[in-house]
């Protein structure tokens, strides 16, 4: 059961031994229009590693880093907005910088906390995507802004600017609008295109345009955004969500950076980083059923099985491939433990783009009759009620640290968790563990 809880800044900082190491610190402080941690949280952004300062009771939240040897101030604060940016994307949510700080640990701004914000345990960043284009890079930071500002002039320009950044022709983006306000999906924007349409002759892109884009930039010429006019404010609040709607479409389509959304329509995330390894032949005969002719041997990986939120489980990782084959048309992948006495099965179902495994049936434990065995069935044991509580699985290559595959998280049908009899079962794992232990020890000396 989640207890999440507000801290002080000194508090969280003092619970993460690595913020404490002395160094050249940079910080960005932010106000985020989605929820943030309560705790740091660390992750790898363009080859960098970058925490997730929490909100705390006292100091803004936002991002940290300590600077890199190779990199200069600037280019360290350019990181954190990046990877600012990056994560606002995948929230569909907005953020402001409100100050850079930095010092020998990450030292944040003061701030006292307020009403109305919201909390959550951490971010799923196991799985970022890579942006290597600069247009890219730029429209992800335009989406930030326009949806962090509290300004509806500022946020619609900002979301202008999306869409020249994506589709630099003027004529050519003209067209693009055009062709697309009746493709926008949500029902904020759809609403809202109903209510322009009632109030507005021709062509919509060119008001957009017009009454919008250059009405908010120019004051030279009409029709002009008067800052005085609650109607101007009112308008442009109303044409928002159309402006936004845009901007993510022509993101998605020009420059090929999915939303949140998008990958999960998709859901090519559980089984993407198999297709790479598991020969082509044998991804089609189990989409078929037809048996495969194997033409030599396939490499598969060692692998790290996890679980999103857990600590590593020590005896699923590093473990060695023991059998591939296909069964009910999805291919079969058996793991031993690196000791042997473990097996894990999954099963890779390319045709519904889905990892499956089976909490009754993938885990079988081989008792050897040493304490070994039964650490090992502990072992199982925790991991069975951490993916009974919401489990996320992942499947992580031990040699490369490569992401092969995530799935989303466990939910439990028509069962109830019964947590003082999990820590039942755990202290009766521990008896025939000393037990165990016990009579190897006598063993021992017997010899």
């Amino acid at each position: 059961m989640l207890n999440l809880q507000v801290k002080s800044f000194h508090d969280a900082l003092a619970e993460t031994p690595d913020l404490k190491v002395n160094g050249e610190w940079l910080c960005i402080n932010i106000e985020s229009r989605t929820a943030w941690p309560t705790k740091p949280q660390a992750f790898i952004f363009e080859g960098r590693q970058v925490w997730v300062m929490p909100l705390s009771t006292d100091c803004y939240p936002g991002l940290a880093t300590r600077k890199p040897s190779d990199m200069d101030h600037d280019e360290c604060l350019a990181l954190l907005h990046r990877a600012l940016s990056v994560l606002t994307w995948l929230e569909n949510a907005g953020a402001t910088v409100v100050q850079m700080s930095g010092g020998n640990i990450p030292r944040m701004m003061g701030m006292r906390l307020g009403l109305g914000y919201a909390i959550r345990e951490d971010f799923d960043l196991s799985d970022l995507p890579t942006i290597e284009s600069p247009r890219g890079k730029l429209a992800l930071a335009l989406m930030r802004e326009g949806r962090g500002l509290n300004h509806p002039g500022y946020s619609f320009l900002s979301f202008f600017r999306v869409l020249e950044t994506a589709i630099p022709n003027g004529k050519i983006r003209g067209t693009w609008v055009t062709d697309n306000i009746d493709k926008l999906d949500g029902h904020r924007a759809k609403k809202a295109i109903e209510k322009l349409k009632a109030t507005v002759e021709g062509d919509i892109g060119e008001h957009l345009r017009d009454s919008g884009r250059h009405a908010i930039a120019h004051a030279s010429s009409e029709p002009v955004i008067d800052p005085d006019d609650p109607r101007d404010s009112r308008r442009l609040e109303a044409e928002l969500p159309i402006i936004e709607a845009l901007a993510v479409l022509a993101i998605e389509e020009h420059l090929g950076i999915q939303t949140t959304q998008t990958i999960w329509k998709e859901h090519l995330f559980e089984l993407r980083g198999w297709k790479g390894i598991v020969p082509h032949t044998v991804i089609e005969a189990s989409r078929s059923g037809i048996p495969p002719e194997f033409e030599g041997s396939i490499d598969l990986p060692i692998i790290n099985f996890r679980l999103r939120r857990s600590e590593p489980f020590p005896l699923f990782e590093g473990m060695i491939p023991a059998r591939i084959g296909i069964t009910d048309q999805r291919v079969e992948l058996v793991y031993r433990s690196a000791d042997g006495l473990a097996e894990l099965t999954f099963w890779l179902n390319f045709a519904a783009e889905r990892l499956e495994f089976d909490i009754d049936s993938s885990l079988i434990l081989h008792d050897d009759g040493s304490a070994a065995a039964v650490r090992n069935g502990k072992q199982i044991c925790r991991f069975i009620w951490d993916y009974f509580c919401n489990g996320e699985i992942q499947i992580w290559d031990a040699d490369t640290g490569r992401l092969l595959s995530r799935v989303g998280a466990f939910i439990p049908i028509n069962m109830m968790a019964n947590h003082d009899g999990h820590v039942a079962e755990l202290a009766k794992w521990d008896e025939i563990i000393q037990s165990r232990e016990q009579a190897e020890g006598i063993a021992i000396t017997d010899v």
